[in-house]
């Protein structure tokens, strides 16, 4: 919450998926946040951003849209910019998210907000499709890894040796992972372990786990609780420029391995199809299908990480889809994005 009190936001592009995380990281409630764009209101932009009408066509996006993010919390001052970003204006903030960006300006203004240590967040959505990519620099603290709640579990036993036992009551799962960190409360006879500093564990089974040597401590004789500790993680994040070269995804469904993969190689062609036809692949357009998995394929023979079978069929959705623009993919993906934000 500190951090986020001190975090001057600076969201890019006022369509759909811009505007939804602007309204979250505002409700949220961020120091100031800034909202950026340099383009005009047309038709398309009607489809899913909420805070446009049909009588602001050709206003520019960020200065019709303030007023109306700016209503949703009095106690955060909401600025817009309808310059071009510059590596100066960049300095005034602590986190930077692109949204409906090119990849030349999301690979400069990754790299420079990676050498200033400003937090740099990507987010796209295309149709069904979308991409999130987060760089919060090098050693970069994560106070809570995974949000819950930590777990408390009580004990029958507790061995006296190098290399302990802790027994769970009743067979119990403890839902422990190796590594995690544990105290203890209420522990009959081998009280030193009471309210002591974390201890590392090793898990043994389901019902047991070892925290190490307890062979100098008093017996056990009965009760007690294990309660899982959350301790601070450090985290060293690539650049963007680094990760389009060797990703590390985040799988969501191991049903589908190697569609993180795929999607990474589609969204790359799909700019540079962008870049060589000033517009994105029509809808249901099978020429432009075709010319984006040939891309595709070029980019695939020249990265590091190469895809062993490219999936035509995918790729071909996703460039039939390209110019989509679906309110429920932009509300999850905006409420994501804005989640990492307030990391």
């Amino acid at each position: 919450m500190q951090k986020m009190a001190k975090s001057n936001v600076f969201i890019s592009g006022m369509r759909g998926l811009g505007v939804e995380i602007a309204k979250n990281i505002v409700l949220g409630g961020v120091k100031s946040a800034t909202l950026h764009d340099t383009g005009s209101v047309n038709v398309e932009d009607l489809s899913s951003q909420y805070f446009l009408r049909p009588e602001d066509a050709g206003k520019n996006r960020a200065l019709v849209t303030q007023p109306h993010v700016s209503e949703l919390n009095s106690y955060v001052p909401v600025s817009t910019c309808t310059k071009q970003i510059t590596k100066e204006l960049l300095l005034n903030f602590q986190v930077v998210v692109l949204t409906a960006s090119s990849a030349d300006e999301q690979e400069w203004v990754g790299e420079f907000c990676h050498g200033e240590g400003i937090k740099f967040i990507v987010a796209d959505t295309r149709g069904l499709f979308s991409q999130i990519f987060c760089d919060f620099g090098e050693n970069f603290i994560v106070t809570d890894t995974n949000g819950e709640q930590g777990i408390t579990i009580m004990v029958s036993a507790i061995t006296k040796d190098e290399e302990n036992v802790v027994t769970c009551l009743d067979e119990q799962r403890h839902g422990f992972e190796s590594g995690d960190y544990v105290t203890f409360k209420e522990v009959q006879g081998m009280t030193e372990l009471n309210n002591c500093e974390p201890r590392k564990i090793k898990v043994l089974g389901p019902y047991t786990f070892s925290i190490g040597d307890t062979s100098g401590l008093s017996d056990y004789v009965s009760g007690g609780y294990a309660v899982q500790c959350k301790m601070p993680k450090t985290l060293n994040f690539k650049s963007i420029k680094k990760a389009l070269h060797d990703p590390e995804f985040l799988i969501t469904d191991f049903a589908k391995f190697d569609r993180p993969a795929q999607l990474h190689l589609g969204f790359q062609a799909l700019h540079e199809y962008n870049k060589r036809n000033s517009s994105l692949p029509r809808p249901r357009n099978k020429d432009d299908g075709n010319k984006l998995v040939e891309i595709a394929k070029e980019i695939n023979g020249k990265a590091c990480s190469k895809v062993d079978e490219i999936d035509e069929k995918l790729l071909r959705e996703l460039s039939y889809q390209a110019r989509g623009d679906l309110c429920p993919m932009q509300g999850i993906i905006g409420g994501i994005a804005a989640q990492e934000v307030m990391k």
